[in-house]
Parts: structure tokens; C-alpha cells; sequence
């Protein structure tokens, strides 16, 4: 059975590794003897055209602001339930209850920042009833301006990422209210929803979460205050007051109030429960965000700086994890593990293929996805950055009509499933799974990285080279110690990565969260899971093997040097080192750290290593720009052929203008609509340079 589970690991390994790839650096000085091929990382190539690490990134950061705003691309459909008794907000300038489909936020903040500050606010509040299901579309689904954002509830809608045929005009909130009808529409004709069952809202997000609510006079959800939350505005022109007036007015004490002993406040009173059952059109005169606002907005409303501070700062709430720290995301909704479906899933071979074939030129690859090193630029920094950021940049455009049908299908099955329990589903939090994997490997990462790098701080002499490997070992070690067994033998080839200890502990090390979820075991598992264990096997397989080269490495290189008897000769050269020496560490140190480099690359973790470089104060929060909490800019809208829009960020530009006949397919930008269109951006140093910022950040300058 052991030798059926190493020949599958070393066979699935090749898929997403080059196992046989020579090594790609050499050793220089006498003691090159002792470092063969199979020390150097580099040794064991990553195929950068797989799409497993994208997959697994997009689960680890599902339902988080932070991660989803640095990826704002989403290409997963998630099923999610929320909680009874969790409160909804809506906002509305009128007095009436909305019609349907209309958005919740889960945020009070959100809806006072979208719909406050008018001279008709008004503010309800709802709560659920029961456990309600909805679908959850990652990335920044509900930014209206940008490119790719939008492109899988597109997809779900139309069938493609214009919209319909007929459409080649800019419609401004008209193409949001089409996908609210269209995604409810969909899960009512399908019957994945009724009145108070199933999947009854759709969770987004921009700057903070919302949910589009399909039937509000659905029982699941009940209103529980409508308020009129209008604001006096602010005079015209400030006039002190003299003293003499100030003198006239008259304070009287009210003092406490005695509710009496044994005197209970009372529940106050539900309203009515609304009975409105017209579908909701877009509004002639939409809000702005308070961020955009001018004139008598400004000069008038009291809160309007205020407005937007609340809605950034409750989005913070909900980064989740990132440099500063594991962090929350919106956890009053949670992930169904049997309902995560992805466009990055093995099935949608044709993305896979377009992507590959555009990544191939803009980030020097091979033809089996593998780096070819920094190219004529000869700037390996800027290109392992562009390595590392390029999920940012994929978008679905060049998706079907067939592939955006079997996402249909696929979803319609997997969510039914759900419901009704007929579902060949493991139990696995695959999410709780892969955010274990993701923060402890980046720490590691990190240390590693940390510990290596000093090597030129210990060059000096022996006992300051074996003070650094004694801390690279065990640095090494806290990653080994799950999987080695260490050998009795002294023969230094069983360090060497061809041996059977290698593959062992490789074998342990790829299947540890997995291994009782193995064909052979007879776990039943949805094709979803079967997905999901893929993109562990392939993600965490390659962490092993490239950590799991570099400790080998460490290990015969200690044995050779280290773990021997002192003597009197020995402890004689310890003042001293040879130049040889030094250059076979310097190389070893060289190799460890490119592997690492080239590993983080690969594995594409950009926000987890991103985050504000102090710890704000109490009236701070950490600033990363998220739409519409962001700086307004000009332009015409553009949107490169292909499903890669390597090197555009997605926050530059605004969602192509509708397209007869579906997707663009042909050179160069779509023409700009009639009049043009604003679009929107801002540095790309404010999303990777966070800041810790106060309310004045937004209301200095009005």
C-alpha cells in the first residue's frame, strides 16, 4: 500500500512540479563535492499555468474584504447560510417599503453611507427568522466600475460577459437591477427558492457586503423598525450668538428618569409587515456616495463626512486576513463546503488554456508553465512581483456560452444537493482547511526567508556559519517534524531527493490533510470536493517539495559539516573559515532563497503578505482603496482582448460598454459609449502601500 501511495504522490506531483528537472545552479569552490543536484530548490520547477493555486487562494479569502479586494476578479459561486435573528439593513428616500428584488447590507453604516444624507432618509431594519440560504459571488462582485468584477454573475445572467443582445448602450443602475431579476429569476425557475425556502439573496461586495434580497414579503425575513432618519440641515451662514443672547436662554433640569422599582421597559411594536409585491426598477435619480458628493451636499448635511467614515470603517471590520494579523471576514454568513464552484475548477479546460496562452509571453514562461527566470528585463524582483500579483488580473471575458451553461448546471445541481440533502458530501470544512494551510505556511515562509537571508551577517568564521545553519535548521525543522523520520544510517545519500526517505516523507507530507480522503478509502465526495482535494493535494504538494528539498538540503549539509566530534584540530579552525566554504554556503543560501522566492510566486498569497506598517491608533483604520470609497478619476473605458488583462489593473477601468452578439473578441478597445463615461482610479502604491488613516483622510479639502 505504501509503495501504491508514493507512486500515485510522485505521478500527481508532476502535474503541478518537474520532478526531473535539472538543477539550475552550481556550486562553486572545493566543496561542491558535498552539494549535488538534489540540494538546490530550484531543482524542483513549479508550472505556473495551474490553476490550483488560484483556486485554493480564492477559498482561503472567501467572504474576506482584504483578499477579495487585492483579487477583486471573482470567478467562485459559493452557497452560503446566514444565521437567524442576523439584522439587515436598507436604506431608502422615501417612505415606502421596498419593492423586490432591492439590496440589504449587512452593515448599518453601508446604508446610511449609500442612502443618508438627503433631505428624505429613511432607514429600515430587518432580521431573519430562520436559517437562510444565498449564493455568495467572491471578488468585488458589487463594483460597478472596474474591469472583470462583474464577469461570473454575467456569465450566470446573459451567458456572457456583455449582456444582452440588444444592449450597446451604457444603462447605468438599469444593468444592476437586470442581474438582481436575472440571478432571482434563475433560482426561482430552477427551484432552488420559494416564499421562505431556499436560496432567497445574493451576497456581493465593494466596500463591505451586501445581499440582494429576492421577495421581501418572504417570512423568512421581518422588518423590524422603519425610521426616518432625515437630518436637520445646516444653516446657510454660521452667526455666533452675543453673550448677552446666550445669557437669555433658559436651561431647565430634567434630571434622571425613575422608571420606579420593579418597572420594566417595554418591547416596542413591529410594524406591519410589508405586502409589496412589485418588482423593483432603477431609480431615475440614484444616490451618490458620500465620497462623490458636492454643492449643497456638502455645505448642508451634517453628516455627510461622517457617512463616509462609517461605511470604510465598518468595511474594515471585515478584512480577514492579511499581514496584520488572521483577522475576520463577514462571518454572519457561512460557507457550505459542498457548495464552493469555481471557473478555476479542472473542468473548464478552455480558460485554462487561454489563460496559459497569455500568461506565456507577459510572464516569460515555457509552454508547460514554467518560469524561465526574469528575461530580458533582467530585473528578477519586478518579475517574481508580477508572478506573485498576476491572479489580479484574470477575468472570464473569453469564457462560452457552453462553459458559462455547464457553470449553470453544474451550480443548479450542487445547490439542489444542499437542499435537499442528496449529496455525496465529506463533512470537510475545506475553507477552515485551507486557511489552516495558508497562514501557518506563510509564516514559515517568512521566518525561512528571514533566517537565510542573514547568512552574510555569519560568514566570519566556523562557529558563526554553524550559529546560522543551527538557526536555518531549526527553522527548517518546525516544518519537518509532521512528516521525517530520521534515519539511522550516516550515509549522506538518503538526504539526496531521489532517495526513499525523500519520497516517504514527500508522500506523508502532500497527503496530510487528505490521505483518508483517498480513492482507496471509499470516502464519498461531491465533484466539488473532488476539486477542492485536488487544489489541497496540488498546493500543499508543492509547498512540500520545495520546503522539503530545502531541509534535505540542510540536513546533509549539517551532517557534512556539523555533526561530528569536536577535536583539537577542529575546534583550531573554528576562528577561521576557507574561501570555498564560504562560497558553497553562499550558494546554498542562494538556492534556499530562490526556491522560497519562487515558491511564494507560485502560491500568489499577495494580501497575506500585504498590511499597514504600524499598528493604527484607536480612531485609525488601515486604508486600502475599495470602490466606491475611492479617488474619482477620468478616462476612456477599455478592455484588452483575452482572459488575462495582464499588465491593466482591474481598479483603472470601467466594465465595457454592452456588445451586440456577446463577447468582444476582436483587437484593441470597444469604442467608447456616446458621451463617454466616467471611470475610476487610483495608485496602485495605495493598495500594496497601506496606511493607517482617520476621518480627516475623507473630509480634508471639502
Amino acid at each position: 500500500m505504501l509503495r501504491l501511495i508514493l507512486a500515485v504522490a510522485l505521478t500527481a506531483a508532476c502535474t503541478a512540479l518537474d520532478l526531473n528537472e535539472p538543477p539550475s545552479q552550481v556550486p562553486l569552490g572545493a566543496a561542491s563535492s558535498s552539494l549535488n543536484q538534489h540540494d538546490t530548490a530550484s531543482s524542483r520547477r513549479l508550472n505556473f499555468s495551474s490553476a490550483a493555486p488560484y483556486l485554493f487562494s480564492s477559498v482561503s479569502s472567501l467572504l474576506q474584504q482584504w483578499g477579495n479586494t487585492f483579487f477583486p476578479n471573482g470567478h467562485s459561486i459559493v452557497a452560503c447560510e446566514i444565521p437567524p435573528y442576523t439584522l439587515f439593513y436598507h436604506g431608502r428616500m422615501d417612505d415606502e417599503v421596498p419593492p423586490s428584488p432591492e439590496w440589504l447590507a449587512f452593515d448599518i453604516q453601508m446604508s446610511y453611507g449609500i442612502m443618508g444624507g438627503s433631505p428624505n432618509s429613511h432607514m429600515l431594519t430587518y432580521q431573519t427568522t430562520r436559517p437562510v440560504k444565498a449564493l455568495y459571488f467572491d471578488g468585488e462582485s458589487a463594483a460597478l466600475m472596474g474591469l472583470g468584477q462583474l464577469d461570473t454573475q454575467m456569465l450566470h445572467v446573459f451567458g456572457n460577459v456583455s449582456g444582452p443582445n440588444d444592449s450597446n448602450r451604457f444603462r447605468g443602475l438599469a444593468d444592476e437591477y437586470a442581474r438582481a431579476h436575472g440571478l432571482c429569476d434563475w433560482l426561482l425557475e430552477t427551484g432552488l427558492r420559494g416564499d421562505g425556502w431556499g436560496y432567497e439573496g445574493v451576497i456581493r461586495m465593494n466596500a463591505a457586503f451586501e445581499m440582494i434580497w429576492c421577495n421581501f414579503t418572504s417570512p423568512s425575513l421581518r422588518l423590524l423598525t422603519h425610521l426616518n432618519v432625515t437630518a436637520p440641515q445646516l444653516p446657510q451662514e454660521y452667526e455666533s450668538e452675543s453673550e448677552s443672547e446666550v445669557q437669555k436662554m433658559v436651561f431647565t433640569e430634567t434630571g434622571t428618569p425613575n422608571l420606579g422599582e420593579g418597572r420594566e421597559t417595554s418591547y416596542y411594536s413591529l410594524p406591519p409587515t410589508p405586502t409589496r409585491t412589485d418588482s423593483s426598477t432603477d431609480p431615475s435619480r440614484p444616490p451618490k456616495p458620500p465620497n462623490w458628493r458636492g454643492g449643497w451636499e456638502r455645505s448642508r448635511e451634517p453628516f455627510v463626512g461622517s457617512q463616509t467614515w462609517g461605511w470604510f470603517s465598518s468595511a474594515t471590520l471585515h478584512y480577514g486576513s492579511s499581514k496584520n494579523g488572521p483577522g475576520l471576514g463577514e462571518v454572519r454568513a457561512k460557507v457550505l463546503n459542498c457548495g464552493i464552484m469555481s471557473y478555476y475548477s479542472p473542468q473548464f479546460e478552455n480558460l485554462k488554456r487561454l489563460r496559459a496562452e497569455d500568461e506565456r509571453m507577459s510572464l516569460n514562461l515555457t509552454a508547460d508553465g514554467f518560469w524561465k527566470g526574469e528575461g530580458l528585463s533582467g530585473n528578477r524582483t519586478l518579475a517574481l512581483k508580477d508572478l506573485l500579483r498576476r491572479r489580479r488580473y484574470h477575468h472570464l471575458e473569453n469564457a462560452t456560452s457552453d462553459e458559462a451553461a455547464l457553470m449553470r448546471t453544474s451550480s443548479e445541481r450542487a445547490l439542489r444537493g444542499l437542499l435537499e440533502g442528496d449529496n455525496d458530501c465529506s463533512g470537510a470544512d475545506w475553507g477552515l482547511m485551507i486557511n489552516e494551510i495558508t497562514q501557518t505556511t506563510t509564516l514559515q515562509l517568512h521566518e525561512m526567508t528571514i533566517a537565510i537571508s542573514s547568512f552574510p551577517n555569519h560568514a566570519h568564521n566556523q562557529s558563526t556559519l554553524q550559529f546560522w545553519m543551527s538557526s536555518v535548521r531549526s527553522q527548517s525543522h518546525m516544518f519537518l517534524v509532521s512528516f521525517l523520520e530520521f534515519p539511522a544510517t550516516k550515509d549522506l545519500s538518503v538526504w539526496d531527493i531521489g532517495s526513499d526517505l525523500f519520497q516517504e516523507t514527500y508522500a506523508r507530507c502532500r497527503y496530510r490533510y487528505t490521505r483518508l480522503m483517498a480513492p482507496s478509502e471509499d470516502v464519498a465526495l461531491s465533484p466539488e470536493e473532488v476539486d477542492l482535494r485536488w487544489v489541497v493535494e496540488e498546493t500543499f504538494g508543492a509547498i512540500c517539495s520545495v520546503l522539503l528539498t530545502i531541509g534535505f538540503g540542510i540536513e546533509r549539509s549539517w551532517a557534512t559539516h556539523f555533526q561530528k566530534p569536536s577535536t583539537k584540530k577542529s575546534l583550531e579552525i573554528h576562528a577561521t573559515t576557507s574561501a570555498s566554504v564560504n562560497n558553497h554556503f553562499a550558494h546554498l543560501a542562494t538556492s534556499w532563497s530562490s526556491g522560497i522566492e519562487e515558491l511564494m510566486a507560485w502560491l500568489g498569497w499577495a494580501d497575506e503578505s500585504t498590511g499597514c506598517s504600524e499598528v493604527c491608533a484607536w480612531n485609525e483604520r488601515c486604508y486600502i482603496p475599495m470602490w466606491p470609497l475611492i479617488q474619482l478619476g477620468g478616462g476612456r473605458p477599455r478592455r484588452p482582448p483575452g482572459n488575462g488583462t495582464y499588465p491593466h489593473p482591474p481598479g483603472d477601468f470601467y466594465p465595457p460598454p454592452y456588445r451586440p452578439g456577446g463577447n468582444h473578441t476582436g483587437d484593441g478597445p470597444p469604442p467608447p459609449p456616446p458621451g463617454g463615461r466616467p471611470s475610476f482610479s487610483f495608485g496602485e502604491a495605495d493598495l500594496w502601500e497601506p496606511k493607517c488613516i482617520n476621518a480627516s483622510y475623507f473630509t480634508n479639502g471639502w
